[in-house]
């Protein structure tokens, strides 16, 4: 498989992600509780932290962003930018749902409604992300990168799964989202 193409497969495995989190939102908004969709989140928390953000964010930063730069697509003022900019907004939004559910965990109820905003949050930017990346940024990369940066991407595509994240562990997320999406999206 080809680097861009792994990445394209990757989002759809996030967006499948976030229509779990977007209906335990909506729970969360008809029964003001999250009690019995704690272990869910968390599992959530796992997915965004190591697959979005260790693993696809990873690939992106490590390898994707600085060949792109190599062959004049900017960073400061142009797409690479901006992706930087959206990956730490999505960290920034995962540390304030973990934030509210920890709250939560320790009685403030309340927390829950916060829980959900920044859920709703993280969602809309990632959906708009995933769009920008796979309609723009990747048909930049297809277009100016060498194929030889192309494979070479890839070697290192493997690497970060294999070092940072864990034989096998990309296949039990996948598992993972299959059972709370039998949970959640049916």
């Amino acid at each position: 498989m080809e680097a861009i193409d792994e990445l394209i497969i990757e989002h759809e495995a996030v967006r499948q992600a976030l229509a779990v989190l977007k209906t335990i939102g909506r729970c969360i908004e008809e029964t003001g509780k999250m009690s019995n969709i704690v272990d869910h989140v968390e599992q959530l928390f796992d997915f965004f932290s190591t697959f979005v953000d260790q693993c696809h964010h990873g690939k992106e930063e490590t390898f994707l962003f600085p060949a792109l730069e190599r062959v004049g697509i900017s960073r400061e003022g142009g797409p690479v930018g901006v992706m930087l900019k959206e990956h730490q907004q999505g960290r920034d939004l995962v540390a304030k749902m973990k934030d509210a559910l920890s709250r939560y965990r320790n009685g403030e109820s309340s927390s829950a409604e916060e829980f959900k905003r920044h859920a709703d949050d993280y969602a809309e930017l990632l959906d708009f992300h995933i769009d920008k990346e796979n309609n723009v940024l990747f048909r930049l990369a297809r277009n100016h990168l060498p194929a030889n940066d192309l494979v070479e991407m890839k070697l290192g595509f493997d690497r970060i799964e294999a070092e940072k994240i864990g034989v096998g562990k990309h296949e039990r997320f996948h598992q993972m989202l299959s059972e709370l999406g039998n949970i959640y999206l049916q």
